[in-house]
């Protein structure tokens, strides 16, 4: 896999979601209102017209393609890029299934499969979050993909380190989200679910890699 791969991959995506989102338009009534966004209780809270809710996720997911397309050439730390092409490639991997995903949750809504779109979304959230977190150990510093904290940018040390807890919380709390999509929770579960594993992925790397820094710049004071 690499980033040629990944653009006609994106590609065959997009036409496949804007296949789907016209089929599926063209077979339900017009006044029919579908999901485009999801609250954190995992429940609906923004509605469209049909067209604009099957179309929009095929529309965000070329736009992210082509973002990532073009990011080696924006990227100021090109070394570090090109030693994290785990972490680039599979975060673009992860964001072309969410787009899939939040689509599959609209066409649920509208074609009233007995899976509610919520699961959709708590699942494809959960994998993206695992299969980030799987290459974020892996990855070295640079600026557009990664933990990017002062302290980070500032030692590899310090990244790596930060990054290797990082992928496991959110690996640890990607499978979570998974396995409790297929679970029935009250609508504030799943809020504080969501919130505990989010806060866990970001909260707790960015406090670990300012002590890290803190450690690293104590013992070169002291050996300097």
């Amino acid at each position: 896999m690499n980033r040629k791969t990944m653009l006609i991959a994106s590609i065959f995506v997009v036409m496949a979601m804007l296949a789907a989102g016209a089929l599926v338009g063209s077979a339900i009534p017009g006044d029919v209102p579908l999901p485009t966004h999801w609250g954190l209780d995992g429940k609906p809270d923004r509605f469209s017209d049909k067209w604009s809710a099957l179309t929009m996720p095929a529309a965000i997911v070329g736009g992210i393609a082509l973002l990532l397309f073009f990011l080696p050439a924006l990227e100021p730390r090109r070394r570090g890029l090109e030693r994290s092409q785990g972490l680039y490639l599979w975060s673009w991997a992860a964001l072309l299934i969410l787009g899939v995903v939040i689509q599959l949750a609209a066409i649920s809504v509208a074609l009233r499969w007995p899976v509610h779109g919520t699961s959709f979304i708590l699942g494809g959230v959960g994998l993206v979050f695992a299969l980030i977190g799987n290459q974020l150990g892996k990855s070295r510093s640079m600026y557009l993909i990664g933990i990017r904290t002062p302290w980070t940018l500032a030692s590899e040390e310090v990244w790596i380190k930060t990054h290797r807890l990082a992928g496991k919380l959110m690996v640890a709390g990607g499978l979570l989200m998974i396995a409790a999509a297929f679970l029935p929770l009250p609508s504030g579960l799943t809020a504080t679910l969501i919130l505990a594993v989010v806060g866990a992925a970001v909260v707790v790397p960015v406090a670990y890699s300012y002590l890290l820094w803190r450690r690293e710049l104590r013992r070169n004071q002291a050996s300097g």
